[in-house]
């Protein structure tokens, strides 16, 4: 397949080595989408935060015209202990995606656009542009986007708005019957998300379950409508960021 348009989107790993230096010629711009692996309540599958980022990058590139890499299906992921998840220290996965975008910029990429799923990677990705790009070609730039960042509604874990986009996406990797909300009143607040949940081991203490948030809430229509404005003011960001 030749692909000439700027609006496709293009999976790097399905594409021969001469399709990519074509591809090139018009399009010098990727997202990594990166997820996780770890616990998403007795509803929905570990890869959730894989699965979201995916998808949202594949719909975002079919906007703008760009690369989609494979997602990394592994970050930081302490919080969740002793429930499931698999981890990677923080200097790890800094070496993993630093690598990554080496490895774009010298086969030409001008743009990256780091699409996290995971709250739990934001430390890592907040510091990889000023680490990198020293490193990179002149011309390089790296950019990290959080997709909840570009949403109205509070972000959660496997409560209604993660639901709701697996509802959308691929509603027969969730089991209803089995979701259930937080078993602890917790705070709504994205703040107080962010400060308590830093610690490994500190989100099942905190949530009784591993929930943040009612999944029973969720719908396919939410999820459609969720991932409209988020691939729409992700879109829009990207497009900024290159004029």
């Amino acid at each position: 397949m030749w692909y000439s348009l700027d609006t496709v989107s293009i999976p790097i790993h399905t594409i021969s080595d001469l399709e990519f230096r074509r591809s090139i010629a018009k399009i010098k711009r990727a997202i990594v989408p990166i997820g996780s692996l770890e616990q998403h309540g007795e509803h929905l599958p570990v890869c959730t935060d894989s699965l979201i980022a995916e998808s949202i990058a594949k719909l975002v590139a079919t906007k703008i015209g760009s690369f989609v890499l494979p997602p990394l299906f592994y970050g930081v992921s302490y919080e969740h202990s002793p429930m499931f998840n698999i981890s990677l220290s923080h200097s790890t996965l800094s070496t993993m995606i630093s690598d990554v975008c080496l490895s774009l910029g010298q086969n030409g990429i001008k743009n990256i656009f780091l699409l996290n799923a995971h709250h739990g990677n934001t430390g890592v990705l907040q510091y990889i542009g000023q680490d990198v790009i020293k490193k990179m070609p002149s011309d390089a730039k790296i950019f990290s986007l959080n997709y909840w960042q570009l949403m109205t509604s509070e972000f959660d874990h496997a409560g209604e708005v993660e639901t709701s986009l697996v509802l959308a996406l691929s509603p027969e990797l969730v089991k209803m019957k089995r979701a259930k909300s937080n078993k602890k009143n917790l705070s709504k607040s994205k703040a107080a998300y962010s400060v308590i949940t830093n610690n490994p081991g500190s989100f099942p203490q905190i949530t009784g379950n591993g929930i943040w948030g009612n999944p029973r809430n969720a719908t396919v229509r939410k999820g459609c409508k969720l991932l409209d404005e988020i691939v729409a003011n992700i879109s829009r960001v990207i497009l900024y960021e290159l004029e």
